[in-house]
């Protein structure tokens, strides 16, 4: 069991070099497997958008496109659906790794009171794990429209999408870029997965904690302020 555990963090975490003490540090793999299938998927989604526009709108009438072209674009969006989904696992797993880790480092609900009169200035959920959440959940929802899109296409004479797939680009190309965002802000925003070396790991192990605390700080300005 421990081996298996061992195996889990190495690949999971990052942890490949062991517990994170110098010369080898633990360095997340999240984030280095994300870039390839939101770069895949988001290509497929839009080549469908485009076919959308050009076969169901106007579109056509302010420009010309071959159906050779429209075939090949077609067939371009099929295959970058297939390796974004096939990139997409080693980048699901990493980060249902990663959230787990967090989960069981953190509370999903926080509460700060502050030490000069014991006044709760904040009292609710986990912001960082809220965003985690989010962030998950809208990544599993494209993984899994994907291989819709995937399924229900693989039959059609050129990977042509049907009105449906059409349909399921349109609503999951926001929904993945806008999940992409969520995933910059926990880093830039809540310091997920950059403390765990060096002097960044002594500043606090919970960057979700530190902005909490920056929003009692903000309070405290506000009253004195009288607002």
């Amino acid at each position: 069991m421990s081996d298996l555990s061992s195996i889990t963090k190495a690949l999971g975490l990052g942890q490949v070099f062991g517990n994170g003490q110098a010369p080898a540090p633990p360095h997340p793999i999240h984030p280095a497997t994300v870039h390839f299938p939101i770069a895949f998927l988001s290509l497929s989604y839009m080549l469908d958008n485009f076919h959308a526009a050009y076969t169901r709108t106007p579109l056509s009438s302010l420009m010309t496109v071959s159906s050779a072209t429209m075939s090949e674009m077609s067939r371009i969006a099929h295959y970058s659906n297939v390796l974004g989904i096939i990139t997409a696992m080693p980048a699901a797993a990493t980060g249902v790794a990663e959230m787990l880790a967090m989960w069981k480092a953190n509370s999903l609900k926080e509460k700060i009171v502050r030490e000069s009169d014991g006044k709760v200035v904040y009292d609710g959920y986990n912001p960082k794990l809220l965003t985690g959440i989010v962030h998950g959940m809208l990544n599993e929802l494209a993984l899994v429209i994907s291989l819709v899109n995937w399924w229900t296409k693989r039959g059609a004479k050129d990977y042509a999408p049907s009105g449906l797939n059409e349909a399921l680009s349109a609503l999951t190309l926001p929904a993945l870029l806008f999940s992409a965002f969520l995933g910059g802000k926990m880093v830039y925003e809540y310091g997920v997965g950059v403390q765990r070396q060096g002097e960044a790991k002594k500043i606090g192990e919970d960057m979700g904690r530190d902005e909490l605390k920056r929003r009692e700080g903000n309070t405290q300005i506000k009253e004195r302020k009288g607002q």
